[in-house]
């Protein structure tokens, strides 16, 4: 099986958090790689500030980041907007067509408002006949009708066949950065196909993953015993009505709750839960975003993890941040799939491998890796 067609194409953004502005393409499988404080949260928030705003209201979105000063560019000027952008693939009389989505939120000059929709525009189709789209400025819908200004049209426009799918598409993104505190908590046992933000429902996923999946829960342990040579396994635990997890070892006689489950182990097993959770084997997810993979990993486990990664690259969109160097030590590992993230004087760049560095590595004259380890890699001017 070959990569999937990526969902999202390519997403510009500007004036978010430490990000001025960016333009940045995706691969089936793609790595932001860049130090710690580089900004390659910001940029994955941004698409999920997206999926955020679609699925509430940019309000909602804006109070779950801490408010409209919390997501405006500071450095090197204060700004009053920010914007953004994707081009994507939505369903649309069951063929792919291309999407352009974006929209520039901003301050409410008069003070009403804790924010306005400045503009909002929508293009389905291309240059194909029969394409359909809006666009809407300062809350006038061109063509007629109207919308609050502080919301978007598009969630509106959805009830129309020609916009759903793609409002479908963008509402069924994933995004994740684990924390194994969260991991650890009991919760309501439940039928769940998809993993929680930071883990939540991890026993859950587990469960509904044997009963509905047993070759792709198969895989999972597969993949944990190559990063945790000791495991064999992670599954739900289900207390009376409650849901956790537990790890089976060659050593141990009975499983480990989750408070004997060491931090990278639990850490290993979320990833992989994610990678398989059932949303993205039965395609009711688009794009599935993972911070910091590696995280509390031997780095001998990095070649498991990127095989991981490869393989549930097949059936959705994988974006992923990193700052390690030996996730990148493969050969096979392409560099046009990664973008470097820098920091320079408080902004966030975000572009391509250089050409002598991609060089490089596609002559096998080094890994991603080996530069990384050296400061060698930098991006590219204006991707």
């Amino acid at each position: 099986m070959g990569q999937a067609v990526p969902f999202v194409r390519r997403a510009r953004v500007t004036n978010y958090r430490s990000i001025a502005s960016c333009e940045v393409t995706f691969a089936p499988l793609s790595v932001l790689l860049g130090p710690n404080g580089a900004g390659k949260s910001n940029f994955v928030d941004a698409l999920n500030f997206v999926q955020d705003a679609l699925s509430s209201t940019p309000a909602d979105a804006v109070a779950k980041r801490g408010g409209l000063d919390e997501v405006l560019r500071r450095v090197p000027e204060a700004v009053d907007e920010f914007g953004i952008e994707v081009e994507f693939t939505a369903q649309r009389d069951g063929e792919p067509t291309l999407v352009e989505y974006g929209f520039t939120i901003g301050r409410d000059g008069t003070g009403r408002l804790p924010l306005v929709v400045k503009r909002e525009h929508f293009h389905l189709g291309g240059d194909e006949p029969g394409s359909a789209g809006f666009d809407v400025e300062t809350g006038l819908v061109v063509g007629g009708g109207g919308i609050e200004r502080d919301r978007l049209y598009l969630p509106l426009a959805a009830t129309q066949g020609e916009f759903s799918g793609a409002w479908r598409g963008l509402t069924a993104m994933l995004f994740h950065h684990l924390d194994t505190d969260r991991m650890r908590q009991i919760e309501p046992n439940q039928r769940a196909e998809r993993l929680g933000y930071a883990g939540e429902r991890l026993g859950s996923v587990l469960g509904m993953l044997a009963s509905d999946h047993p070759s792709y829960k198969a895989r999972l342990d597969d993949y944990l015993k190559a990063i945790v040579p000791d495991a064999l396994g992670v599954d739900q635990r289900v207390i009376d009505a409650y849901s956790t997890v537990e790890l089976r070892t060659r050593e141990a006689g009975r499983p480990f709750g989750p408070e004997a489950i060491s931090e990278g182990t639990l850490h290993a097993a979320g990833v992989l839960a994610a990678l398989f959770q059932p949303a993205t084997l039965d395609n009711g997810a688009t794009l599935l975003a993972i911070e910091e993979p590696e995280t509390a990993l031997h780095p001998a486990a990095a070649g498991a993890l990127f095989d991981a990664l490869t393989e549930a690259s097949e059936r959705v969109q994988v974006v992923v941040t990193t700052q390690s160097a030996d996730l990148l030590d493969r050969d096979e590992f392409d560099p046009d799939s990664v973008r470097v993230v820098t920091m320079t004087g408080g902004v966030t760049v975000i572009g391509g491998i250089d050409e002598v560095s991609r060089r490089l590595v596609k002559d096998k004259r080094t890994t991603l890796g080996e530069l990384m380890r050296s400061g060698q890699l930098r991006p590219e001017a204006g991707e």
